[in-house]
């Protein structure tokens, strides 16, 4: 590791030359170099703490030795193999570049470190012996194990894809938790319960204690008693009014068929107008003996009365 010091030189004003002569006043660059220096100085000093907490210890971890030589079984975390055997193990294995890491014991060469991308949210750094760790943002979650990639959040009454996106729960099923699958409907209650409350996308049906069944249909069949009733009711003043107008109608029917019978004075005014029928063809009975026409006077006051 490097030190950085700041070394101070005292120059003797008998060195300059009689004609050159010092400014009182500070250069400005030299003003701004001043203000600067404490501020580049703290970033080297948390950077030093920072490489020293992050310090990769370079070599082999394990080691066998084959004759003259030391071989590397495993090197420290965060290390790749530089060569198998050698004559110093410190330097048979060396730790992987900023930006690279390795999490196996004997490689010969480190890998990339993963970067975060959008709706990804880095929740570690990577460093020589880790990739960087990815998490989601709010209403993502991780697509697989690794969460190489990130998905969008099912609610419940959803359940995810194999298109990785979400879809309603079918009719007949339900999902009460967050990205979960859909589960069916219970197909029926248990004995001496009925279902109050039927399912829907987020629940399950509920089954309970309902009404008595014997109270139900107590209150049931009176219903269909009265209605009957009614029903019948209507339907013979309905026949009554059909058997009234029909035989009204009867009785005008016959009243205009019946021949109707002249008056007593009608009767009286026919039968005379017949007599003088009769006696204008027949003269001669006019001329008869007394006794027809005592007759004829007699049957003429029978009709007349």
């Amino acid at each position: 590791m490097s030190l950085f010091r700041r070394v101070w030189v005292k120059v003797p004003p008998t060195t300059f030359s009689p004609s050159f002569t010092l400014s009182q006043e500070p250069h400005p660059q030299s003003t701004n170099m001043r203000l600067i220096q404490p501020g580049l100085c703290h970033i080297l000093l948390i950077t030093t703490v920072l490489y020293t907490t992050e310090a990769v210890t370079s070599g082999c971890q394990t080691w066998n030795i084959k004759g003259d030589k030391v071989c590397c079984e495993k090197c420290n975390p965060g290390n790749r193999l530089v060569a198998q055997c050698g004559l110093d193990r410190s330097v048979l294995c060396t730790p992987c570049k900023p930006n690279t890491f390795t999490v196996l014991p004997l490689t010969p060469y480190c890998h990339r470190c993963t970067q975060c991308i959008d709706p990804q949210v880095q929740e570690k750094p990577c460093n020589a012996s880790a990739d960087t760790v990815c998490g989601c943002k709010s209403g993502f979650r991780c697509g697989d194990q690794e969460c190489t990639y990130c998905i969008e959040e099912c609610t419940k009454g959803q359940e995810p894809t194999d298109e990785r996106d979400c879809r309603k729960c079918p009719d007949g099923t339900f999902n009460d938790k967050i990205h979960s699958a859909c589960k069916p409907w219970t197909k029926r209650c248990p004995e001496g319960e009925q279902i109050i409350v039927h399912g829907n996308e987020f629940s399950d049906i509920q089954c309970g204690k309902g009404p008595d069944a014997t109270s139900s249909d107590n209150f049931f069949y009176p219903l269909i008693g009265i209605f009957a009733a009614i029903s019948a009711l209507i339907i013979i003043l309905f026949l009554l009014l059909w058997f009234a107008y029909k035989r009204t109608k009867n009785k005008s029917q016959s009243k205009d068929l019946k021949p109707t019978t002249p008056s007593q004075g009608e009767l009286t005014i026919m039968m005379v107008e017949h007599e003088e029928a009769c006696s204008f063809h027949q003269p001669e009975q006019e001329q008869g003996g007394s006794s027809e026409s005592i007759n004829t006077q007699d049957s003429e006051s029978k009709l007349i009365v």
